[in-house]
C-alpha cells in the first residue's frame, strides 16, 4: 500500500529521482502539448508549478524568455542545473505567485491544479498573469483516469509513494476560467496509444498498456485572454 503524503513533502522525496524517470504521463503530455508551444521567440513564458524545469528548457530552446516558480525548493535545484535556468526561479506557486499582473504572453501549468485544494483561486491566479492576447495552457490527469483508480505515485528508498490530491471535474475547471475572463480556444482529453507502449513494456506493466489504452489519461486546455 502507497504512503499517501501531502504535494509538498511528495515532491521534496520525489526530487531525488524524478530526472531519471521514464514517466508514460510525462511522455503522453508532450507529446500532445509540444505542438501548441509556437511562436514563442522573444516571448515572455511563464511556467507555475515548473518542477524541474522540463517545459521552461522546452520554452527557452524555442527562443522565449522564461521564468518559473515552484514551492518545491528541491524541484527548483533540480531545474537550475538545466542551462540558462539559473536565475530565472522562484519559489511560490498557486494560487500565490511572485509575478505581475498581465505580465505573460504565455502561462503554463502542467500537472499541478491535482495538488491545489483551491481549484478556483488557483485558476484566477493563473489568468491574472496572461497579457490581453495572451495564452493559458493548463494539464492534468483526466477526472475519468481518476476514478479509474489511477493516482500519482513514486518510489523511493523501496517504499511506493502517493502524492495526495484534490480532484475536480472537467466542468469546473472550465467554469473557473470562464469566471477568471479566459476565452477556450482547445480542450483535449488523450489517452495513452503506440507512442507510450515502450515505457509501460520497460516498466514491466504491458498488460496494464492494453488496458488503458486509448481511455481518457490527460486533460489538457488552451485558453486566451481577450
Amino acid at each position: 500500500m502507497a504512503i499517501r503524503l501531502p504535494p509538498l513533502e511528495a515532491y521534496r522525496l520525489w526530487s531525488q529521482t524524478w530526472e531519471g524517470e521514464r514517466s508514460p504521463v510525462v511522455a503522453l503530455e508532450s507529446r500532445w502539448v509540444a505542438p501548441w508551444l509556437t511562436g514563442l521567440r522573444g516571448k515572455l513564458v511563464l511556467d507555475l508549478g515548473c518542477g524541474a524545469g522540463r517545459w521552461l528548457a522546452h520554452a527557452q530552446s524555442l527562443g522565449a524568455r522564461v521564468y518559473g516558480a515552484d514551492p518545491c525548493r528541491q524541484m527548483l535545484l533540480e531545474a537550475a542545473k538545466k542551462p540558462g535556468l539559473p536565475g530565472r526561479l522562484v519559489e511560490g506557486g498557486v494560487p500565490l505567485s511572485p509575478f505581475a499582473p498581465g505580465c505573460a504572453d504565455m502561462v503554463l501549468c502542467a500537472l499541478v491544479l491535482g495538488h491545489v485544494n483551491s481549484l478556483d483561486s488557483a485558476v484566477m491566479e493563473l489568468a491574472r498573469l496572461v497579457r490581453p492576447g495572451g495564452r493559458l495552457i493548463v494539464t492534468d490527469f483526466h477526472p475519468q483516469a481518476i476514478e479509474r483508480g489511477w493516482r500519482r505515485t513514486f518510489r523511493s528508498g523501496g517504499h511506493l509513494y502517493e502524492v495526495a490530491s484534490y480532484p475536480y471535474g472537467k466542468a469546473r475547471l472550465l467554469q473557473g476560467a470562464r469566471a477568471a475572463g479566459l476565452t477556450l480556444e482547445e480542450i483535449l482529453e488523450p489517452g495513452f496509444d503506440e507512442p507510450e507502449r515502450p515505457l509501460f513494456e520497460s516498466a514491466g506493466k504491458a498488460e496494464l498498456f492494453g488496458e488503458v489504452r486509448g481511455l481518457p489519461a490527460l486533460l489538457l486546455a488552451r485558453w486566451t485572454r481577450p
